[in-house]
């Protein structure tokens, strides 16, 4: 099940056709997040506005998540 998830840079993602994309850097205008950097695991990068973030189709598949938790939990 894919679910809509917070772009989280360094974490990596999986779209509906089995893509990962990498997220690489937030941009920010004042506290407004205005665009997403994303880098494809063939080398690509493209920008996303926010609007375009939320309309992938995402699975969280970063490794990291769960080692942050562990430590969030400690």
């Amino acid at each position: 099940m894919y679910l809509q998830h917070k772009p989280i840079p360094g974490y990596w993602y999986t779209n509906i056709v089995g893509q990962l994309l990498q997220v690489r850097m937030l941009l920010y205008r004042g506290t407004h997040l205005v665009r997403i950097q994303v880098e494809y695991a063939n080398g690509r990068r493209e920008g996303l506005t926010p609007g375009d973030w939320y309309r992938l189709d995402l699975a969280l598949h970063s490794p990291r998540r769960v080692r942050w938790d562990r430590i969030h939990d400690l």
